[in-house]
């Protein structure tokens, strides 16, 4: 039998998984079958999970790791190969989009995908969230199953996910006690008359925690809810939780804004984390990667692809809490990251000062509107190497056509956690293909690096030279 396989495969060797060495192919060819039945047992849950009649006591745990860590119960190496066949797939994708639009296709080398250092407990934020759960009590703390069409949703404890850390899962019980014991309502929806509506739980790796309280605060005093905040400290003091920055945030929408507010209750007004050497500031609403370790591959892994000149300049999109800049900073002659978030910008800012990096600057703005105005300030730069790292929605139109117009851009870097979606998709094909108004980027290089082990997510960076 494995002297067929092995004639079949060199047969037809140019449909093979791109740079898999010869060993591998057996191996390869073996699992894209299995993963082909994986898939198909995949359908079924997703089925149970959305079936509310079969939502029961006892499988809703399953349910819920089914949903949210759906490889969990496969071995890891298993994971890394399926992850790397679905980046086979986006190659492809693109192909044909670039096939339909009548424009030249090159195929981009895709390389082999780079494990995570850690992959169980590697979560450094969890939002975890109040709705009923499966025996009714409404003021369950955790995450949703069920259909929403239906209105029929469940919420289930985090307590058997592999990737979330215990520290969370246990402030998550602790606050669901505390909830309980409160006389005041859950808030589903900010207009529901509600008051408690979860808690975001941050840490570093050393160990250290941050927890926000959200709350909606409409039709209740300031009174009420400072009682509420000192009541909830005083709970985790007298429960032995050491918490190093305890937030509240009292927020009217649905989602949180630019405006939101968060009150420090007790503790320390910012949590650090160690990354690739350098000390990172981080604040309640700061974006910063969700696994730290694996975070440090993936910046390694950019770089390597980049390889900017000393003597260039790095422009950092969406720039969060400067990472991408205050790694690359040593490697470049100056850096300019841009970003919405007020917060994140003066966390970059300032741990730019902690570790005594001079040639960063950070600026505050959507990047749609100010990126144009920033590229005429760099007119007289020797070269731009940009960095566009957004999120799951990718960038506005007049981000990539800012970028394709300036003739000092020559090579980009795209870093997404969401390669498929079609807002993506469509930024990838906006750089490559032809137009009147500007040269057009190649894709030269695909490289996976896993981020989020045990799910079906994945970051790529994409590398585009002119």
């Amino acid at each position: 039998m494995f002297f067929f396989i092995m004639v079949f495969l060199k047969m037809f060797s140019p449909y093979c998984l791109y740079n898999v060495n010869k060993s591998m192919k057996v191996k390869m060819f073996i699992n894209i079958h299995c993963m082909k039945i994986r898939k198909k047992s995949t359908v079924l849950t997703d089925e149970i999970k959305d079936s509310t009649t079969q939502i029961t006591y006892d499988n809703q745990f399953t349910i819920l790791e089914n949903s949210m860590t759906p490889l969990c119960h496969m071995p890891y190496d298993k994971q890394m190969i399926q992850k790397q066949y679905w980046t086979n797939t986006i190659s492809k994708e693109l192909r044909s989009r670039l096939h339909n639009a009548k424009t030249p296709i090159r195929l981009p080398k895709v390389l082999s995908i780079s494990p995570a250092p850690q992959i169980n407990e590697y979560r450094s934020k969890d939002e975890f969230n109040f709705r009923p759960g499966i025996d009714g009590n409404p003021k369950t703390l955790g995450f949703f199953i069920g259909d929403h069409s239906k209105r029929n949703i469940y919420c289930v404890p985090g307590t058997k996910l592999v990737n979330m850390k215990q520290s969370h899962k246990h402030i998550a019980q602790i606050f669901e006690i505390f909830v309980r014991k409160s006389k005041l309502p859950v808030s589903y929806d900010h207009l529901d008359g509600g008051f408690w509506r979860g808690i975001i739980v941050r840490s570093n790796l050393k160990g250290d925690i941050m927890a926000i309280v959200v709350a909606n605060p409409r039709g209740y005093t300031n009174e009420i809810m400072l009682n509420e905040q000192c009541r909830f400290n005083d709970f985790l003091k007298n429960s032995n939780i050491n918490i190093q920055s305890l937030y509240f945030h009292p927020s009217l929408h649905t989602r949180s804004t630019k405006d939101s507010t968060y009150i420090l209750i007790d503790g320390d007004k910012y949590i650090y984390e160690n990354l690739s050497g350098f000390n990172f500031r981080i604040s309640p609403d700061s974006f910063f990667q969700i696994n730290t370790l694996a975070a440090e591959v993936l910046y390694d892994e950019l770089f390597k692809l980049l390889n900017p000149p000393k003597t260039s300049t790095l422009l950092d999109l969406c720039s969060g809490t400067g990472a991408i800049s205050i790694i690359g900073s040593q490697r470049v002659q100056s850096c300019i990251g841009i970003e919405s978030v007020a917060q994140a910008v003066n966390d970059a800012k300032e741990t730019a000062k902690i570790n005594n990096i001079h040639n960063c600057d950070f600026i505050e703005g959507n990047v749609e509107i100010i990126l144009k105005h920033v590229l005429n300030e760099l007119s007289m730069a020797n070269d731009l190497c940009s960095v566009l790292n957004p999120g799951r929605a990718g960038v506005h139109t007049r981000v990539i056509n800012a970028i394709r117009k300036n003739k000092l851009v020559n090579n980009l870097a795209y870093i997404s956690c969401k390669a498929d979606s079609p807002s993506t998709i469509k930024n990838f094909m906006d750089l490559i293909k032809d137009n009147k108004h500007s040269d057009p980027f190649s894709l030269e290089v695909i490289k996976p690096v896993d981020m989020f082990p045990h799910t079906n997510h994945c970051e790529l960076i994409f590398l585009f030279k002119r």
